[in-house]
């Protein structure tokens, strides 16, 4: 028979970016938990959360563990008994170990011969007494960023712990935690109803919380934060400003969300939106209002966590703080208009940029010829994206920015237009930023992404010059991401690039020895070369498709896609799994770095006359087609080798006794497997169960 089983953990409030996680994690570690337990269950397992308690609610946990019946091998028959047929000390010790008699110990025999064992079966515990028993472990197994230790309590948590409810079937399930006991009492909202109410069952949990002012399942209490505010914007004709992680973060901030609305001087307006919106989310969690022409309106939303008897209090005191924000952010921005925003540029020169790399500045120069580079082969404006570099990391040394670092090339390419300069050169600091992150948007001009290409590879091979390199998770300086925004601008715009040549140029501006340089370079590659076949699996390619395809060159992503593309489609067809087993088999062969040439004279069979003849044939298209890069062209034309290829290999010995023919023939199949390795390492690709 199954029960329902409730678990609340009442904590000190959780800060929000804790609690979406913690309940995810929860419900694996149950599931992992009832498991090994042998507890069955029956629905989903379901958590919910509030900044002052985890839930996790069961409908059906079965009220009995099930049985264990199994059998241990333990060690060889030989060993644990002497020629006697008594028991030795390995036996004792076996026997021990598993709870059973030497007398009840079995023999097996296995592949390896006979050896000892011992079958233990164990009856299954109420589930209720096993709950007892693990739920303290599991409670303070739920991992969180950071936990803490509260008064004299061995344990640690996210916050203190305060009351722990535990149900199984209606009865309590006791434990204690270091003096904290569980119970079936479950409290209120601590400030509208901080009183404590007896708990049954879930459905009497989910009863008394709301009018205990407790939302708990956060899906509710976002739905009614994106009702209110989406209202109350309604009433001055406007609209929220969408913000989901606003919406996530504040959710999780408050146990009963109330929505208000209130208003700032129209004055402020003046200042830049993105200041604006910054500073209302940033340090309030204000939700910003826009018009349909999503031009800012004077009003903000707040998500208050109680319902006060009189709300305008509430409105004006959130007034009073949003009033002093706007007005610091309006001085900051006052301010910084009173120096051009190339005044500022000289002033990067006092900025550590990293230790090893020097300052700010240096690497804006740096990055000013890259830039200058890239623009004359993308054919971009090259002196508006020299102007771009130039000034792109001025805004840093503005107050707006100091205030709000998010804000690094928005402030930048609005400083711009108000310094007098060139829009497009505005647009292209602004957009050197983009993307910021996966799925953000890329920049709209070539000027912009150049600057941005600069900037970013003159970073990586920074790093890597002075040995800051990423190693498992570790990445402090974003390189990874650095990398995949790189090769994601140049897939955005189809724009051809040789990375070797853009590396190289990079290690140059670090003033590198050329042996270092060499090294720096290629280690750079190795890592680009990884960012994209992430990339490329990421899109849904095989991995072992795009590993082969990139293990030759892959010096123009763009170009390095299409061939793994090729290579993917050609995988579908009827030749791939007979001519890349043929491939496989020439190449292990053919030793490595085989030199030779095929000698006409010296091709004695049918088999080998009609491979070199249709070798020959195709030889020249392959070349051409791959130069033209048509390499789905290519392959087909490769792709018709496989019957002569197949035939070479039943009818023909490739090892002949004589040395000279024996050599013609590796030359033959060198020159073929030379040809597929124009598109790719065919060695790499792995022939699935289905291939085969």
């Amino acid at each position: 028979m199954a029960k329902e089983f409730l678990l609340e953990i009442g904590t000190e409030e959780i800060p929000s970016r804790f609690i979406s996680p913690a309940l995810e994690k929860m419900k694996e570690l149950f599931s992992q938990l009832i498991a090994s337990g042998r507890v069955g269950s029956s629905g989903e397992i379901k958590t919910y959360g509030t900044p002052r308690r985890l839930v996790l609610h069961v409908a059906e946990l079965d009220e009995h563990q099930a049985d264990l019946s199994k059998e241990v091998l333990g060690p060889p028959k030989k060993i644990a008994f002497d020629a006697d047929g008594k028991p030795t000390k390995a036996a004792l010790v076996f026997a021990e170990k598993n709870s059973v008699t030497v007398d009840a110990l079995g023999i097996k025999a296995t592949d390896k011969g006979e050896y000892v064992v011992a079958r233990i079966d164990e009856k299954g515990g109420d589930t209720a007494a096993w709950l007892g028993q693990v739920l303290p472990g599991f409670i303070l197994s739920i991992p969180f960023p950071k936990s803490m230790r509260w008064m004299d309590k061995d344990i640690r948590f996210a916050r203190p712990i305060h009351w722990i409810l535990a149900i199984y079937g209606g009865a309590t399930v006791g434990f204690e935690m270091n003096g904290i006991k569980s119970g079936n009492v479950s409290r209120g909202h601590r400030f509208m109803s901080p009183g404590a109410f007896l708990v049954k069952d879930f459905k009497s949990y989910q009863l008394q919380a709301e009018p205990n002012f407790v939302v708990i399942d956060p899906e509710v209490r976002k739905a009614r934060i994106i009702k209110q505010v989406e209202e109350l914007a309604r009433t001055k004709k406007g609209m929220v400003l969408e913000d989901s992680g606003l919406v996530d973060e504040v959710t999780n901030l408050v146990e009963y969300p109330v929505a208000v609305m209130g208003s700032f001087s129209k004055d402020f307006l003046r200042v830049p939106k993105e200041v604006l919106i910054t500073a209302m989310r940033e340090h309030q969690r204000y939700f910003s209002v826009v018009n349909d022409q999503g031009n800012l309106l004077p009003y903000f939303i707040t998500i208050s966590n109680t319902r006060a008897e009189d709300m305008a209090v509430v409105q004006a005191g959130n007034e009073r703080v949003l009033t002093a924000r706007m007005s610091d952010a309006a001085y900051f921005f006052d301010h910084d208009l009173k120096v051009p925003l190339a005044a500022r540029v000289e002033g990067l020169k006092k900025v550590t940029y990293q230790e090893k790399l020097g300052s700010v500045y240096d690497k804006t120069e740096r990055v000013k010829k890259l830039t200058g580079h890239l623009a004359s082969i993308m054919q971009a404006d090259v002196r508006t994206a020299e102007r771009a570099a130039y000034l792109a990391k001025a805004d840093l040394l503005s107050g707006v920015v100091g205030e709000f670092p998010k804000l690094q090339g928005v402030m930048g390419g609005k400083y711009a237009i108000l310094s007098g300069e060139d829009p497009r050169v505005a647009a292209a600091i602004t957009e050197h930023y983009l993307p910021r992150f996966a799925g953000d948007a890329l920049p709209g001009s070539l000027e912009g992404v150049c600057v941005g290409i600069a900037d970013r590879i003159d970073t990586i091979t920074g790093c890597f010059a002075v040995g800051l390199v990423p190693s498992g998770s570790e990445d402090p300086y974003g390189l990874r991401r650095q990398s995949v925004a790189i090769l994601s601008m140049l897939f955005d715009r189809g724009l051809h690039l040789s990375l070797a040549s853009l590396v190289a140029e990079a290690c140059k501006g670090h003033g590198l020895k050329k042996a270092d340089q060499a090294k720096v370079a290629s280690a750079v590659l190795d890592f680009l070369r990884q960012r994209l076949a992430g990339l490329l699996t990421t899109e849904g390619l095989r991995s072992d498709v795009v590993d082969a395809a990139l293990a030759g060159t892959f010096d123009d992503p763009l170009i390095a896609k299409e061939r793994v593309r090729a290579l993917d489609a050609w995988r579908t067809s009827a030749d791939f799994r007979p001519l890349v087993t043929a491939l496989k088999r020439a190449g292990n062969i053919v030793p490595k770095d085989f030199a030779g040439s095929v000698k006409k004279g010296l091709l004695k069979e049918e088999a080998e006359k009609d491979l070199f003849t249709a070798y020959t044939d195709i030889k020249d298209r392959v070349k051409e087609k791959t130069a033209k890069l048509d390499f789905r062209g290519a392959l087909a034309d490769i792709a018709s080798l496989r019957n002569p290829v197949d035939a070479f290999f039943d009818k023909v010995m490739v090892m002949d006794k004589d040395a000279e023919v024996k050599q013609n023939r590796l030359a033959l199949l060198a020159g073929i497997t030379g040809l597929f390795s124009m598109i790719a390492d065919f060695s790499r690709l792995v022939l699935s169960i289905e291939e085969k």
